[in-house]
């Protein structure tokens, strides 16, 4: 493995941000990975497949089409440790980490992977403004050792490749929620803890009806069928605090 050269960091990202098709960013990507041990490259969104069709969101593999199939067919994103703990973290981690913490399902997911020869990986959680949760996840046979320089190496150029896919390719139909109104967030944001219509319109001042027809734009909004569902989606796009 390479010693630390900031050169080669840069070039790699000027390398990826004149890249004009998706083939070229994964070959720019895994051209600087693989002196790190890594060999294969999962670049997506992360949302959840029985609402959003794969064809409408950011989704890069060259993992082996076989083990891409079995993945979507059981809908393995609901169930995958490593996606979960990249909705929450905002660090890069190893895949071992996630399965330590993960449910039976969650470590039958993470094992199909390794059976296809990818046993060791690392995640790079991906958070921005106006943007889906997503990640850029390596996989390899062996098992690296990076130091902590290393892994920032990695993060940026990962950052890198993935938001310039997403502005490549976006922007997403679903990526840009519509904006709440202040009292439709004060609204939702009381809904998300349990208060009633009647508790809101009480401690807001207002009509309940008030209330009820406030939710209502929201919920128009945001898409959504009902009070949990307003709740949380509001909180999956930041609309509200958790």
């Amino acid at each position: 493995m390479r010693d630390y050269d900031g050169a080669v960091v840069l070039d790699a990202i000027r390398q990826i941000q004149q890249t004009s098709t998706t083939e070229a960013v994964v070959s720019a990507l895994g051209g600087f990975i693989a002196p790190y041990g890594f060999e294969r490259i999962f670049l997506g969104q992360l949302v959840n497949p029985a609402n959003v069709a794969l064809k409408n969101i950011l989704y890069l593999s060259d993992w082996p089409d076989e083990l891409q199939a079995r993945r979507r067919q059981q809908m393995a994103v609901l169930h995958d440790p490593i996606a979960i703990c990249a909705l929450r973290s905002k660090r890069p981690f190893s895949w071992a980490e996630a399965r330590a913490h993960a449910s039976r399902a969650g470590r039958m997911v993470v094992d199909m992977v390794h059976d296809y020869g990818m046993s060791h990986g690392i995640m790079f959680p991906m958070h921005a403004l106006d943007s889906i949760s997503g990640g850029v996840s390596l996989g390899g046979r062996n098992r690296p050792e990076l130091s902590p320089v290393q892994v920032s190496e990695l993060e940026i150029v990962c950052q890198a490749a993935y938001y310039h896919l997403e502005d490549m390719l976006g922007p997403f139909p679903y990526q840009k929620l519509a904006e709440l109104t202040p009292r439709e967030t004060e609204c939702v944001q009381f809904a998300a803890a349990g208060k009633s219509n009647w508790e809101i319109a009480r401690i807001l001042g207002i009509k309940e009806d008030t209330v009820k027809k406030t939710l209502g734009r929201a919920s128009a909004k945001l898409e959504t069928v009902n009070r949990a569902h307003l709740v949380a989606t509001a909180i999956a796009g930041s609309k509200i605090f958790p």
